[in-house]
């Protein structure tokens, strides 16, 4: 485990909020040697779907033998997950060196946390010698930190509404913040988007000169089969199977696959289907348990949310859900009612331990005003003991909400999250 002292250093840095611009990263980068030059990328930004796609598209060019780097952010149990060279996390030594080493610089920049993560993922990766890199954004694009990566493609997931108190308050807005990732002349990957923010995406893809390609025209899907253990689909002729459950997956599949044939034309699809098949993402519609049966999802907005849930209702019949959640003060909770209330029986609102949630009995009475039939339970625990003691114990559950909620979560059902690749 990381030394408690370096970890408790990296975690303070929290405190110093979220801070717009590249210049710290730049800078400190610059304190580092500049390692983010010499690192080729793919960059991949979007409301959802950006962390799947992430780890399909890396598992996908470690089937074809490159050496992966691989960073994406929250982590679900240990911040070690968030920095990965071939699925391997980054060493506990790693982290404790780079902080040990920087930390002066660090704290004169006042470096945030996710500008001090970014400069370390790109410090280990030059050291790992990583082929290519594939790199989530945190919050945005055009201002994210991660945005002084040496890009030689970008990628696009499905763009709705989330954190629009950083990106603004309408769709277009949103798109070009998120679109600030694109370079000039650089390629791009597009997930299926609403008609008004593709037509955006169009615009501002012409005006940086990079080429488009849209990929469902590229992966077009026929005969879609979902499962309680798999997702299927056929397309160009070529069955692919991936251990992710719901078609929102398959709209990361058909951009991850997307984005590897432009990386390399000349990829065989049976890497590609190795590659999808062996891919390892948790906290993504991840069944805990069968009796009761138990789901877990990190969605923590309206269009995450409404993928997981009209999921899960079709994979069972036609059940209504009975849900626990806890969700962000930031989040816009009024837009996720209308799917809620559609799927759901019952709703046991709680919260983590940590900063920035609802308190259970606030969003609960919120809920109940919406005519949704909610609960409030103080911890995970209480919440679960109402799931055991209710009279819907045989019935379908999802714990959604938030990454916070993991370790918790897979403490409680004995799952063994992290065996050291992924």
């Amino acid at each position: 485990m990381l030394d408690h002292k370096t970890l408790e250093h990296l975690y303070t840095l929290r405190r110093r909020g979220i801070k717009i611009g590249l210049h710290r990263t730049k800078t400190l980068l610059s304190k580092c040697g500049d390692p983010h030059n010499e690192i080729p990328v793919i960059h991949i930004a979007g409301t959802n779907g950006k962390g799947s796609t992430a780890a399909m598209i890396a598992s996908i060019l470690r089937e074809l033998g490159r050496k992966v780097g691989l960073y994406t952010s929250p982590h679900l149990v240990r911040f070690n997950e968030r920095i990965r060279i071939n699925g391997i996390p980054i060493p506990d030594e790693a982290v404790a060196s780079f902080i040990e080493k920087y930390k002066a610089d660090i704290d004169r920049l006042g470096s945030t946390f996710f500008e001090t993560t970014t400069a370390l993922t790109f410090t280990h990766f030059s050291r790992g010698k990583v082929d290519i890199a594939v790199i989530e954004v945190g919050l945005g694009g055009r201002l994210d930190s991660t945005n002084v990566a040496n890009s030689v493609l970008s990628v696009i997931t499905p763009i709705d509404y989330d954190h629009m108190n950083f990106l603004g308050y309408n769709i277009r807005s949103i798109t070009k913040e998120k679109c600030g990732i694109l370079k000039p002349g650089v390629p791009v990957v597009v997930s299926y988007q609403h008609h008004n923010v593709m037509k955006y995406i169009h615009q501002l893809a012409e005006e940086m000169r990079s080429t488009l390609h849209y990929a469902p025209n590229k992966m077009p899907v026929k005969k879609m089969i979902l499962s309680e253990n798999v997702t299927s689909f056929e397309s160009n002729g070529v069955k692919y199977s991936i251990p992710l459950l719901g078609e929102h997956q398959i709209t990361n599949a058909q951009s991850a696959i997307t984005a590897c044939l432009i990386f390399d034309s000349t990829l065989d699809k049976n890497i590609i289907k190795k590659g999808l098949s062996s891919v390892g993402w948790f906290g993504r519609l991840q069944i805990l348990s069968k009796n009761p049966t138990v789901y877990y999802d990190v969605a923590h907005n309206s269009h995450g949310i409404k993928a997981v849930l009209s999921t899960l209702y079709e994979l069972h019949k036609g059940k209504q859900i009975n849900c626990i959640c806890a969700l962000k003060k930031s989040k816009a909770v009024d837009s996720m009612v209308g799917t809620l209330k559609q799927y759901c029986r019952l709703i046991i609102t709680t919260k983590p331990e940590h900063d920035g949630f609802y308190e259970p009995a606030v969003l609960s009475q919120h809920l109940n005003n919406y005519g949704i039939t909610s609960n409030a339970a103080q911890t995970l625990t209480e919440a679960l003991n109402i799931c055991k003691q209710s009279q819907l114990k045989d019935g379908l559950w999802l714990i959604f909400g938030t990454h916070y909620l993991a370790k918790e979560v897979y403490e409680k059902f004995h799952f063994p999250f992290d065996n050291g690749n992924i």
